[in-house]
């Protein structure tokens, strides 16, 4: 299945995980729009010549599912104005967000049973059967011609960005192998950032964590998203019927999705 040429030259100097969403072909010989939504890391690092460059790709909406804890920590420097709006949507509520004092706290006092495979696989469990809510405002938000060209973004723009995407992308009808594509991709775009972080976590355990047990935290993984969507699709069977039935998404919305995100026809050569 050929995809069209999906990397498109946005250079960003303060974004490493950045990128288009569209390209992908679907089952049906359609392609998801290029220029119509996009997908990245947060964007503290911004400089003003990044800033120009996203202003000229039109974006009219910023969608950032990132924690009030996290948007203070890192304040995004593209300021809502002159026609970009940004949506706060948290996929975490406050008593999942841990402080910063907690969190030194789990790696020192708890680092010899922090199992973080684990604790990742709970989070994608999470973001498909506990932030319905937030999947609701981020499809219903997508329908709106009005929003779009779109921009969503968490913090690494790894984990419920690209779950987020996945979902988007697999409600377009592209086949889970491109998906798993797009979301794979993430791992070497931000290798640079996560071994910072890698050290970082090391000398807040008090080195007590090595880095092969510190990986599955820093890193997306097919498995993460393996179980994930299994478990969607064996409950409800198809993505579609889950945003309805879990996240009561009204069938207009998808379909304006649908419209607003694919090619009007399916190529039939």
């Amino acid at each position: 299945m050929k995809n069209r040429q999906i990397e498109a030259s946005h250079s960003f100097a303060g974004l490493s995980n950045f990128r288009d969403v569209g390209g992908r072909k679907t089952e049906d010989g359609r392609y998801v729009k290029q220029g119509v939504l996009y997908r990245s890391e947060d964007l503290s690092r911004l400089t003003e010549e990044d800033i120009e460059v996203m202003r000229g790709l039109g974006i009219r909406m910023v969608i950032d599912v990132r924690t009030a804890g996290e948007r203070k920590s890192k304040p995004s420097k593209l300021a809502t104005g002159q026609g970009i709006t940004t949506i706060n949507l948290p996929f975490m509520d406050r008593s999942q967000e841990l402080t910063r004092l907690q969190f030194f706290s789990m790696l020192t006092l708890r680092a010899r049973e922090l199992d973080f495979e684990k604790i990742m696989k709970d989070m994608y469990d999470k973001m498909a059967f506990d932030s319905q809510r937030q999947i609701q405002g981020v499809i219903t938000l997508l329908a709106q011609q009005t929003n779009l060209p779109a921009l969503i973004h968490c913090t690494g723009g790894k984990d419920r960005t690209g779950f987020l995407c996945a979902v988007i992308l697999l409600l377009l009808g592209v086949p889970y192998a491109q998906v798993l594509d797009d979301y794979l991709l993430s791992n070497d775009r931000i290798a640079h950032r996560m071994k910072r972080m890698e050290r970082f976590i090391r000398i807040a355990s008090l080195f007590q964590l090595s880095p092969e047990r510190i990986k599955p935290l820093l890193e997306v993984r097919r498995d993460y998203l393996d179980d994930v969507m299994q478990a969607v699709l064996a409950r409800h069977g198809t993505m579609e019927a889950y945003l309805m039935s879990d996240c009561q998404i009204d069938q207009k919305d998808l379909q304006q999705v649908k419209q607003r995100l694919l090619d009007d026809e399916a190529i039939t050569r």
